[in-house]
């Protein structure tokens, strides 16, 4: 059978649009392997000639999405990731697409934010300032609906360096605009954050609605952070049998889909509530257990706040 030019190149932007969807389905059931599998698949594609200058850019950029969210979640692959971050950035500078020149920026400068959080680097500058490029971007060609993505991870850069009024004001402005244009990632998000600056009923609203947008996106890989904020809620207070649900959940969907670092937070947790109820043997030997996996990760924010714990349970123990 012979096939035209334009023919097999119209194969090759529907062999990559299926890969990509299959993929990013397997993703928001939690199933890395198998997405990062096809992934690669579709990357081996990527060298025909007939593949369109557009359609590898669209390609390259999910999979760097991909692998950026799988280095948050596992602390792997770091050196793949930034070199496809790479060939993805000069491809969409190649073919000056605004909208992939502003995707590209932000995932360079998500990547910057998630690399610090490993390693427990605090100027947050860099990849701030990559995150800003990207919403400046945004801006001029009116994607308002991604621009509530970059704004909220601005948010975090501020927020990590304790800069609190400035990371509340893009936490708001982001929710508004994911709220306005339909993102519901950005909101879940926004909403996930801005516990951090509410109180009592507030506080518990904010996490249940950033739970609930995860549940009606059908966003399986995501629901365990936010069943572990709302059980961190619960605990905060006094609500102990429902931290204790909430956590149970997150333990076993995280357990499920493999993702150590939320068994970590659900032991963690599991200290928190066996603190409260007197059970300090328990605590401190969740609190080891947590420790284990944070060395595993090589997650220096998580090794941080397993030493926070530890130092507050030998405080309490003093007193």
């Amino acid at each position: 059978m012979s096939l035209s030019v334009e023919t097999i190149a119209e194969r090759y932007t529907s062999a990559l649009q299926i890969l990509s969807g299959v993929a990013e389905a397997y993703y928001f059931r939690g199933s890395l392997d198998e997405a990062l599998h096809l992934w690669q698949v579709g990357e081996q594609l990527l060298a025909g000639k007939e593949v369109q200058p557009a359609d590898r850019v669209k390609f390259l950029l999910g999979y760097v999405s991909f692998l950026v969210y799988n280095y948050f979640l596992t602390n792997t692959r770091e050196d793949l990731m930034q070199t496809v971050v790479r060939q993805a950035s000069q491809e969409a500078e190649a073919v000056q697409d605004e909208f992939a020149m502003a995707t590209a920026l932000f995932l360079v400068g998500q990547m910057m934010y998630f690399h610090n959080l490993f390693v427990g680097e605090s100027d947050y500058t860099q990849a701030r300032d990559y995150l800003q490029r990207a919403s400046a971007l945004r801006e001029k060609i009116s994607d308002a609906y991604h621009l509530a993505e970059s704004l909220f991870y601005t948010g975090l850069t501020y927020d990590r360096q304790g800069r609190s009024e400035q990371s509340e004001t893009y936490f708001q402005r982001a929710l508004e605009l994911a709220e306005q244009h339909g993102n519901r990632w950005a909101a879940s998000e926004a909403h996930r954050h801005l516990t951090d600056y509410t109180e009592g009923k507030q506080r518990y609203t904010h996490a249940l609605h950033s739970l609930e947008l995860r549940q009606e996106m059908g966003f399986k890989k995501g629901l365990p952070a936010a069943q572990l904020l709302l059980s961190e809620i619960s605990v905060d207070q006094g609500e102990l049998a429902r931290a204790l649900e909430y956590c149970q959940q997150a333990e076993q969907l995280a357990e499920e889909m493999g993702l150590q670092i939320y068994l970590m937070d659900a032991l963690l947790i599991r200290g928190d509530i066996a603190s409260q109820q007197g059970k300090r043997t328990e605590a401190c030997e969740y609190v080891e257990q947590a420790s284990v996996l944070a060395q595993q990760l090589n997650h220096a924010h998580g090794i941080a706040v397993v030493n926070e714990k530890r130092e507050r349970l030998a405080r309490e123990q003093k007193s």
